[in-house]
């Protein structure tokens, strides 16, 4: 009976962790093609614009997102619903979690943009903050300012 009773259970386990993995592999898979699309735009600005820099066109890409993003959030919270203020931590609808899933493929882009363009400004703000700091070091003794 036992044995019965363990072979009921199991498919509803299997089913339970099966559905969440399906679900987790379909939102990365959404967020893989938002990436997708944000590396295909911003390569089509780059074409279009030859004349400028990358960045330029990493930064028409942001505009897009800022501009698509606003107007999808408010189409989702003062048309499709819920309304936040009066069913706030209601279940997500299918077009909240496509949005999330945009701005989260965006988000990965951003950082790539980042890494590619800011790294080199960001090494040498670190090194000019680094070295103003040891100036001070220098300057202070015992909390007093050094007499030179």
């Amino acid at each position: 009976m036992t044995q019965c009773c363990f072979l009921r259970v199991h498919p509803l386990s299997f089913w339970f962790w099966s559905f969440h993995r399906r679900m987790a592999l379909a939102l990365c898979l959404q967020v893989l093609c938002s990436l997708g699309g944000w590396l295909s735009l911003y390569i089509s600005f780059c074409r279009l614009n030859k004349h400028r820099s990358y960045e330029w066109s990493c930064r028409l890409v942001t505009f897009t997102h800022g501009v698509l993003s606003i107007g999808l959030s408010a189409y989702i919270g003062f048309i499709d619903g819920p309304w936040p203020f009066t069913h706030p931590g209601s279940p997500n609808t299918p077009l909240q979690v496509h949005v999330l899933c945009l701005t989260l493929g965006y988000f990965i882009f951003d950082l790539g943009c980042i890494w590619r363009f800011a790294w080199r400004k960001s090494i040498k703000k670190y090194h000019a903050w680094r070295s103003r700091r040891s100036e001070e070091r220098q300057l202070r003794h015992n909390g007093h300012l050094k007499m030179h």
